[in-house]
This record gives C-alpha cells, sequence and structure tokens, in this order.
C-alpha cells in the first residue's frame, strides 16, 4: 500500500519562519501591547490615538529622509552673501527644488504633522465627550494632555526650522514668551533660544529630531493602552488623505527670513493662531496672553477626571461636562478664526496697523459664543434625558432604531473587489508615467488614492468573508 505523504506549498517555510519569529518576540516588550486587527469594520473614533501614533511614525520616516539634506546652520547676514546666510531655508529650497523626490516628502511630512495635530485633539474630545477617563483610565487622560502639549511643541520646532518669515514668527513669539516668564525667563531664553540664530537653528533641530521625540517616546509608555486597536483599512484610508493633501495642497517654502530686512505680515499655523490672537489683544501682557491663558485652558482639562466623579458616562447623564466641553470647542474656534483677522474682523489682516485686536471686542465675542454654546447644549441634554426618562417611565419604545447592516451579495463583492483592483492598476501606470514626467504633485494625489482604494478593497474583502 502507498503511503500518502502530505504536499508542502511553496508558503510553508516562510509561515514557519513568521511563527518561529512571533513565539520568540513573545518574550520581548514588543508584544507587551496587544495589537487587535478587527474583522469588521468598527468606528475609527475608539481609536483615533492608534492612528495619530500611525501618524507619528509617517513623521518619523519623512523626517529622517528630510535630514539628509537639511543644514541646521544659520550664517551671518552682515556680509551680503546670500550663499551663507540664513543657510537653512537654502537647504530646505534645495530639498524642495533639486533634490530627487524631495518635494514629495516635504509635502508628506508637513501635511502628516497637521494631521498628527488633528487627529490628538480630535482624540482628547472624543474620549472626553464619551467619558472614557471613568473607566479608570485616569493616568492615561493625564499623560494623554501632556503628550498633546508636547506633540504641539514638536510640531512649532518643526516649521521653525525652515526659517521663513512664517517660522521667524513663531520664534519671535516663542523667544518673547519666554523671556517674558517670571524669575527665570531670561535664563530659560537663552537656555533654548541660545545667543543667536546659529544657536537657534542647531537647538531647535536638536529638540526636533531628538530631545522632543524621546520625551514624546516615554510618555507614550505611559500613554498606550494594552489592548490596541488598529484597523489596516482606516489607517491605510487616513494615510492616503495625507498624501493626497500634499499633491493638492502642496506647502511652499515661503519667504526666506533676513535680518536686515524688515519681516512683512504673516500668520503661524493654524493650531498656533489662537494663541496669536490672545497676544495681539491690546493691554494684555504678553505672558499672560501667551502662557497664562492657555496653561489655565490645559488644566482645567487636566484635572477634569478628578472633579467630574459620576458613575454614569452617557452625554444624556453629564449636561454639565458636555456643555464645558462644546463651550471650550467653541472658543477654540473663535480664537483660531481670530487669529487670521485683522483688528476689524470684516476685515482681512495685510497691514501692521491691523495687528492690535480691540479686548473689548475679542474678549466680547469669545464670552458671548461661550455663554451661548454652554447654555443652549445643557439645555439640550437636560431636555434629551427627561424626554428619555419619560418614555421609560411610561413604558414607551425609546426613539432609537438599530439599522441592520446592510450585506453584500457574492456578485457585488466580486464587482466592487474587480472595479477596485482594475482601479488600482490604472492609478499603478499612471503613477510611473507621472514619475517620469516629473509631476511629482500629480504622483502623490494618485499615491493617495491608491492607499484609499487599497483601503476599501481590504474593507470589502473582509465583508465578504465576514458574510460567508
Amino acid at each position: 500500500m502507498a503511503v500518502e505523504t502530505k504536499k508542502k506549498g511553496v508558503l510553508d517555510p516562510i509561515i514557519a519562519l513568521l511563527k518561529y519569529i512571533w513565539v520568540r518576540l513573545e518574550r520581548t516588550v514588543l508584544l507587551g501591547f496587544k495589537l487587535v486587527f478587527p474583522s469588521r469594520f468598527i468606528s475609527p473614533l475608539g481609536f483615533l490615538g492608534v492612528l495619530t501614533t500611525v501618524v507619528f511614525v509617517i513623521l518619523g520616516v519623512t523626517g529622517a529622509l528630510l535630514m539628509f539634506h537639511y543644514f541646521p546652520a544659520f550664517g551671518d547676514c552682515s556680509q551680503g552673501v546670500a550663499s551663507t546666510c540664513n543657510v537653512a531655508f537654502n537647504s530646505v529650497t534645495t530639498i524642495n527644488n533639486d533634490v530627487g523626490y524631495g518635494n514629495i516628502v516635504r509635502n508628506i511630512h508637513y501635511h502628516a504633522s497637521n494631521a498628527m495635530v488633528l487627529l490628538a485633539v480630535m482624540h482628547m474630545f472624543y474620549q472626553y465627550f464619551s467619558g472614557r477617563y471613568k473607566l479608570r483610565y485616569e493616568i492615561l487622560w493625564v499623560t494623554g494632555i501632556i503628550l498633546g502639549v508636547v506633540t504641539v511643541i514638536e510640531a512649532y520646532t518643526g516649521y521653525d526650522l525652515i526659517f521663513n518669515i512664517r517660522g521667524q514668527l513663531a520664534i519671535n513669539i516663542g523667544y518673547t514668551l519666554t523671556a517674558y516668564s517670571p524669575v527665570i525667563g531670561a535664563d530659560l531664553a537663552k537656555l533654548i533660544f541660545g545667543f543667536g540664530f546659529s544657536d537657534l537653528a542647531i537647538r531647535f533641530y536638536a529638540f526636533h529630531v531628538f530631545i522632543i521625540p524621546i520625551i514624546m517616546l516615554a510618555i507614550m509608555a505611559v500613554h498606550l493602552p494594552r489592548n490596541l486597536v488598529l484597523d489596516i483599512p482606516v489607517a491605510s484610508a487616513i494615510t492616503g488623505i495625507i498624501f493626497m493633501m500634499g499633491g493638492l495642497f502642496p506647502v511652499e517654502v515661503g519667504i526666506k527670513f533676513n535680518p536686515l530686512q524688515t519681516t512683512e505680515i504673516t500668520f503661524p499655523e493654524w493650531y498656533f493662531t489662537s494663541l496669536y490672537a490672545f497676544i495681539r489683544a491690546k493691554g494684555l501682557d504678553p505672558f499672560t496672553a501667551g502662557a497664562i491663558i492657555p496653561a489655565i485652558f490645559v488644566v482645567i482639562f487636566l484635572v477634569i477626571p478628578f472633579f467630574d466623579r459620576g458613575k454614569k458616562i452617557a452625554m444624556i447623564d453629564r449636561p454639565f461636562w458636555i456643555a464645558l466641553g462644546v463651550a471650550a470647542l467653541g472658543q477654540m474656534a473663535i480664537v483660531t478664526v481670530w487669529g487670521f483677522r485683522a483688528n476689524d474682523p470684516l476685515q482681512p489682516l495685510n497691514a501692521p496697523g491691523q495687528l492690535v485686536i480691540d479686548p473689548s471686542l475679542f474678549f466680547g465675542s469669545l464670552l458671548i459664543a461661550s455663554a451661548l454654546a454652554y447654555g443652549f447644549v445643557y439645555a439640550f441634554v437636560r431636555w434629551r434625558r427627561a424626554k428619555i426618562a419619560d418614555l421609560r417611565a411610561n413604558r414607551k419604545p425609546l426613539p432609537f432604531r438599530k439599522v441592520q447592516p446592510y450585506l453584500l451579495s457574492k456578485s457585488e463583492v466580486y464587482s466592487l473587489l474587480g472595479g477596485l483592483l482594475i482601479l488600482q492598476g490604472f492609478l499603478d501606470i499612471s503613477i510611473f508615467r507621472a514619475v517620469i514626467a516629473q509631476l511629482s504633485n500629480f504622483a502623490l494625489v494618485e499615491i493617495g488614492l491608491v492607499l484609499i482604494a487599497f483601503a476599501a478593497t481590504a474593507h470589502i474583502y473582509r465583508v465578504s468573508i465576514t458574510t460567508k
């Protein structure tokens, strides 16, 4: 009798190697975190923190590539030699215009930094409104607030390194706030900013590429929970959106900063315009406007878990805290818009005489909008809670209806997958042609579309598996 032997597949050695590595990794800190890849779609709001970490990795990779061609030096502008004055800006211009794929990497890095700040803010407010800090997550909440502040500082040091007039405005603001700090202000300013532009360039470079990332990684070691959810399709879609934004809205190098010339009117990044608005308010001390007021805002959110001690986490059961959060969002929106406007909010800011903002108009609009937002939301949540309580008391069905998910048929799945694969093939060919034709922005948009198409393909495929 012939003995049947099991035929080995081509992938068997690879699978065996992966199993071997996975078992050995169990003894490392890497697998101290439990990484879950969901088999079905779940709302990305629940894992915005992991998505922020994914963007952090993108920033690390692109930042490392930019380091090969960036020179953190300024030079002596008094000699009138363009090649030695503001060397940092010259190197960024070279990256953007001459280095192969340099503008692509720079655009990804820039838009990823904006995405990281935005995702971090969204993550904080989602955790706040959902009351997650009530589930014994106080340490995660506190470290998250600190990590958010450090993230903004990291972004600040990054776009200062370009040394264009926009970066110089941010440097001037940062130096003023530091120098006006009580007791140690002057010494702290010398420690951080050095004794000139050459010192500032190398110190901010060290802060941005080494010191602050190390601090962020240390805080992440405490902040990240043990159970992490990483949805590959959603992460791919977010990455694709960043790439598309880089192609559709390429960032300019800007106007070169020269300390011997008059600085033109410009704006900081969107996440600093609120601070810019406070500083421009007439009559406010710079340290109070740019440091004390933002610090109060941060401290309030920092201590919220220790004051909101109720057992219920539903939004309808927390009207005061929900209204407070909406009012805070309203305040952030208003001061951010004010940062882009002149002293007359109906006029754009384009002249030095428009910089000073009337404090009565500024703080009046802030207080009125905050009070309206708080009062409306508080009243609505209380009304909603009373209505639900009345329905329960009368044993009436609650006004919530669970929507049944639509299940794709086999033919629909095959049609969608086939169409997406054809689209990806077409985009791959188009990307190759765009790179050959040196249409970098167009290629970046198409790479983003490929990543989004992959996200859709992976999601539809897992839907087809779960519905079998």
